[in-house]
């Protein structure tokens, strides 16, 4: 029997929709894309023409979740607007596919989770290095006791530019505080989210933090400290000014020491008696499927969301103890 054609609504169309949600969403079988909203037209033709011929162009969302085209939206907006709108989809009766980071403060996100429990509605959180090889690959590994016991994790995660001046030219919420800009949670909360994959809850943070762009209000430079429920120990490095693109995790356990830069680069692990592990990119878990297949999964109810809005708090928490440490001058947090 076929399945019913899910109905989606993309809300917001700037260049993460057009480059991640609306091309994947393209993709996913028994769904359409049947209406568009955002307050720039040009945006709107754009995902249009290559991806939603006949959806529904709406300038604001209000419009558009009283439309009765959708049984679910996406919200690829500035932070700020993050919670506003997706308590108003969810009260409207769709499921929702929020962008990361969930919202501008814990407390926010909290009443997201509120409001999705009230309307019996999926919340994913775009938490898209979930559904990475290479992130699960580290996972696994972990999980198969490849280094035995987590005990320190080291994450960094370092680039030349903002978003503004990088991947999304002009996009100038990413380095506006008011908008919910700045690098803790733009890329902080990927890494700390694998960090607490891998390693558990964090319990508390001691973080430094900085704005050396001079032309920004947000912070662009972050190191912090956690330390996990279970005792064991981590270092988030952050970084907008770097003079090159870099990024490696490094995991020691009582048995060996995991190393991983990037995903066209094995995964090694040195173990205590000498040898080295290699695990390469035809060894990652095969098969995975995306931030997009899995929210539609869960609105029909064949699996799970992986990203459900409570992972989105957790992280959110996180996130909200960097910054309060940073403006502290690195007092500890708890989390």
């Amino acid at each position: 029997m076929k399945e019913k054609t899910l109905r989606v609504g993309l809300i917001g169309c700037g260049m993460i929709t057009q480059r991640s949600h609306a091309p994947s969403f393209a993709q996913v079988r028994d769904l359409q894309i049947t209406a568009l909203c955002d307050p720039i037209p040009e945006r709107m033709a754009t995902v249009r023409d290559a991806h939603a011929p006949d959806a529904a162009l709406f300038a604001n969302y209000e419009e558009l979740l009283a439309s009765g085209l959708v049984d679910a939206v996406t919200v690829a907006t500035p932070v700020h607007l993050h919670g506003p709108v997706t308590i108003a989809a969810l009260k409207a009766g769709c499921h929702v596919l929020c962008e990361k980071p969930m919202a501008m403060s814990r407390g926010e996100a909290a009443e997201m989770v509120d409001a999705a429990r009230a309307a019996g509605k999926i919340l994913q959180i775009n938490l898209s290095r979930r559904y990475d090889p290479f992130y699960q690959m580290i996972a696994q590994l972990i999980a198969d006791g490849r280094i035995g016991e987590p005990r320190h994790i080291r994450a960094s995660r370092v680039h030349t530019t903002a978003p503004d001046q990088g991947w999304s030219p002009g996009a100038r919420w990413f380095v506006t505080k008011a908008q919910g800009g700045g690098i803790v949670g733009d890329i902080g909360v990927h890494v700390g989210d694998m960090m607490q994959w891998y390693m558990g809850p964090v319990e508390s943070v001691s973080a430094h933090t900085a704005t050396i762009r001079p032309d920004i209000d947000v912070v662009d430079n972050a190191t912090a400290l956690f330390r996990f429920r279970g005792g064991t120990t981590g270092v988030l490095e952050l970084s907008w000014t770097s003079p090159v693109n870099r990024m490696c995790f490094e995991i020691q356990g009582t048995e060996g020491v995991l190393l991983a830069t990037t995903q066209k680069e094995p995964v090694r692990i040195l173990r205590r008696d000498g040898t080295t592990e290699e695990y390469g990119p035809d060894q990652f878990p095969q098969g995975v499927r995306n931030s997009f297949e899995c929210f539609a999964d869960a609105i029909r109810g064949t699996a799970p969301t992986p990203g459900p809005g409570e992972i989105g708090l957790s992280i959110q928490a996180v996130l909200d103890a960097i910054l309060e440490s940073g403006a502290e001058g690195g007092a500890p947090v708890r989390v």
